[in-house]
């Protein structure tokens, strides 16, 4: 079977993320596998398997004018189009708004089942008019739209044909090893985010709530990994209000796992989500977690006061309360985090694949 997946870049990202775990997984079960990329391979992050082929047209410039847009959106269909018939896939998969719609355009007539796939809470993402035009205009034409989460599902049913939403949640990758008992392993007081610098990511709060919790709790410190367009932002607000040396932004780095397996607390302070990787890789990892219960699918990872603790998005107070809770009790931080790598079992690569080839056989009908 011939897949070819589509993503804007392998730069760093979940889409960037779960679409290269997902081709590596794929090549490794002896698919032929090609991973096509907008942007050029100066920008990857995520390495891919030998066995994946790659393409990289380096079609991503800024426009300066909607004409200017136009322009370079139609020579994106165009490259794409001349990709698809030549490489002659099975199944095109597609990863995020614009993209999927440029892709489902860029194969019409061509007799190739097409799988797009939203990576948020579409509801929550800001799409502007023509875009989101353009959307509903192109999804009923795609044999698939995969969602992540059930909360996102009522909005994508709509938009389609009867009975092509699915929901497929991330998967975690193998450097996780899910299920393991992480009991033994010590854990330094740290307080662990990780994610994009954007302002839906909410780590402006987190900074705001550590800063009351450090106050009951100095011997904590405070971790972000990650970069995006707030990390200036976030410097300064943080500069502003936490003690020199309370917190430490590491950029993007190739090995989370070591600061998973470091940490004792991991924090996800989001506005929304779609389904958030962090927040699987840290409960696999054996962090004990607190989440927002924004929309998306993070209710459906993390069972409140089970494997995890979750608070209202927006509320600088309630995560006060639940970072302090559980600063103060490392019992409940080891109950939570036993209970949530067996939580995180549930998502394991093998798992989410066999989901991911039964709609793919599916479609391909």
């Amino acid at each position: 079977m011939k897949i070819c997946c589509m993503v804007s870049s392998l730069s760093a990202g979940g889409a960037e993320r779960v679409m290269s775990l997902l081709a590596n997984e794929w090549a490794a079960r002896g698919r032929d596998v090609t991973v096509v990329t907008l942007a050029s391979a100066a920008s990857d992050l995520y390495s891919l398997d030998p066995r994946v082929s790659r393409v990289a047209l380096d079609l991503e410039v800024e426009s300066r004018s909607t004409a200017q847009g136009i322009k370079h959106n139609l020579r994106k269909m165009w490259a794409l189009r001349q990709t698809v018939t030549f490489l002659k896939p099975d199944v095109v998969i597609s990863f995020v708004n614009r993209l999927n719609v440029i892709a489902i355009l860029s194969c019409l007539g061509l007799r190739v089942p097409v799988i797009v796939s939203e990576r948020t809470h579409a509801p929550s993402e800001p799409v502007n008019k023509a875009w989101g035009l353009l959307r509903r205009l192109a999804y009923p034409l795609a044999d698939a739209v995969v969602v992540q989460s059930k909360a996102t599902l009522a909005w994508a049913e709509p938009l389609v044909r009867f009975g092509r939403a699915y929901v497929i949640p991330n998967p975690v990758g193998r450097q996780f090893p899910v299920g393991r008992d992480w009991s033994g392993q010590e854990r330094r007081r740290i307080v662990l985010g990780v994610g994009r610098l954007s302002p839906e990511k909410g780590f402006d709060l987190l900074i705001k709530a550590f800063r009351l919790a450090v106050q009951s709790h100095p011997e904590w410190s405070l971790v972000i990994l990650g970069q995006g367009p707030s990390e200036g932002e976030l410097k300064a607000l943080a500069a502003s209000l936490l003690p020199k040396g309370a917190v430490l932004f590491a950029g993007v780095v190739n090995d989370p796992q070591r600061f998973y397996r470091d940490a004792a607390l991991f924090v996800l302070p989001s506005r929304y989500e779609g389904f958030p990787n962090a927040l699987l890789e840290a409960m696999a990892s054996g962090c004990a977690v607190i989440a927002t219960n924004s929309p998306g699918g993070t209710s459906e990872i993390v069972r409140h006061g089970v494997d995890g603790v979750l608070i209202p998005p927006e509320s600088v107070e309630a995560l006060v309360s639940a970072m302090h809770n559980l600063m103060t009790d490392e019992s409940q931080r080891r109950c939570l985090a036993a209970q949530g790598t067996e939580r995180a079992s549930r998502f394991a690569v093998d798992k989410v694949i066999v989901v991911w080839e039964d709609l793919i056989s599916e479609v391909r009908r």
